[in-house]
């Protein structure tokens, strides 16, 4: 098929698991940086700090988003190291990576910062040593200390400030975060619910820069391909016991980004398990990856758990290239790798790239293992200017500023 690529001929082995693309690397190689921005190139950031889902994207205009920011406290074999260490709180590291790659478009602020649901590793888990913020009554974690340092004009959540069906759960976690968004509400700083549907809550710096973002889903409602109409994904809660009502993870924002012939899909936790068959409403995750359609690239929901990335993930969105933001041993599982992997006899080879795949992870998913193109670190998707073809980096995570150690591309884009 058009745009598979070729593994054979483009990667070869460097030895400890990681690849290099040997006829693309066009001058980055091994131990190179990361060639900075250019104008006309949009860069997708999968920042790896081993506490949650964090991702910078800088738009071929300058513009600037960070989905989600991760900051979980837990610590232990089940779940990852702190990268690049434990000298900062994650935070501080997404902040300061996203300046660092913001500098080359002259940004030192987020246009947009976006967040798919309210969970410790998508917005920050607390702690009582945490410092307080001066303008509010809320610990400075995860998505408030990135506005704190890389202030945000405007916060898209998915429902604030009336959650409805799925309101956020009682834990320290969740209160804070909602501190955090009234302190910004109170001091006339943007917050918006998402609007499911919209291709202009996002809006471009530069409208002729051909970069868009549709609002997919979020809360329960998805986007009906047609407008900016959206449906309900959940029964009347009334209906249901409290145990069988839809959770955080089901209510996540997603959404679909589109730079010429590019396309990219991230949707936070949303989920796929029905009870074995028992509730057919909860796969939420099928109804929206069919209301984006076929993309380029596409990041594994719920961390490629094993509730997740059901059998029409792929086979909706047919990516080439799937990106798990994974930290803990249970990502991914296994029947989510055979799919996301494209491991079947006579199915198409995708490439798989995962942000941290913890040794007990690797032995489960052993035999899939051939087909995974990173194991760990930063994965960064750059995109070519007029968005026809991207090639996708692995950076080293385990210091600041590391460099790459694996390449693969270039892809050329299929729509």
């Amino acid at each position: 098929m058009a745009g598979t690529l070729d593994r054979r001929r483009f990667c070869a082995g460097l030895g400890g698991g990681l690849l290099l693309a040997a006829g693309a690397s066009r001058g980055a190689g091994a131990g190179d940086a990361l060639p900075p921005w250019t104008p006309g190139t949009l860069d997708i950031h999968h920042i790896d700090t081993g506490r949650g889902n964090a991702t910078f994207i800088l738009g071929p205009d300058g513009t600037t988003m960070l989905i989600d920011c991760g900051a979980n406290n837990d610590d232990g074999d089940l779940i990852a190291p702190r990268r690049p260490d434990a000298s900062r709180r994650p935070g501080e590291w997404v902040a300061r990576y996203a300046l660092s790659q913001a500098r080359a478009a002259g940004r030192d602020s987020l246009d947009y910062l976006v967040v798919t649901h309210i969970h410790p590793d998508h917005v920050g888990d607390v702690a009582p040593d945490q410092a307080m913020a001066p303008d509010g009554d809320y610990r400075l974690t995860g998505v408030a200390e990135v506005d704190r340092l890389m202030a945000a004009a405007l916060v898209i959540d998915r429902a604030y400030p009336d959650y409805g069906a799925v309101p956020p759960l009682a834990a320290p976690f969740a209160t804070n975060y909602r501190a955090w968004l009234d302190a910004r509400a109170r001091a006339g700083r943007g917050v918006q619910s998402v609007r499911v549907g919209a291709a202009d809550q996002v809006r471009s710096r530069d409208s002729a820069a051909g970069f868009a973002v549709r609002m997919l889903a979020g809360n329960g409602r998805v986007w009906t391909g047609e407008g900016e109409g959206s449906r309900a994904l959940f029964p009347d809660v009334a209906t249901l016991a409290p145990a069988d009502r839809p959770n955080e993870n089901m209510a996540s924002l997603a959404l679909r980004l589109d730079y010429g012939r590019f396309r990219y899909f991230t949707g936070g936790d949303l989920t796929a398990a029905t009870r074995d068959g028992r509730f057919p409403w909860m796969d939420v995750e099928t109804p929206v990856v069919a209301a984006c359609g076929r993309v380029e690239v596409a990041v594994a929901d719920h961390h490629g758990y094993f509730d997740a990335c059901g059998p029409d993930f792929v086979r909706l969105l047919d990516a080439q290239a799937y990106i798990i933001p994974s930290w803990h041993v249970t990502h991914p599982g296994m029947a989510q790798m055979e799919r996301l992997t494209g491991a079947w006899p006579g199915a198409r080879p995708r490439d798989v790239f995962a942000t941290e795949l913890l040794p007990a992870a690797a032995q489960v998913n052993q035999r899939f293992l051939p087909a995974l193109r990173g194991r760990q670190g930063h994965v960064v998707v750059r995109v070519a200017p007029g968005g026809d073809s991207y090639r996708i980096f692995v950076l080293d995570a385990s210091r600041e500023r590391g460099g790459i150690v694996l390449a693969c591309g270039s892809y050329q884009c299929r729509r």
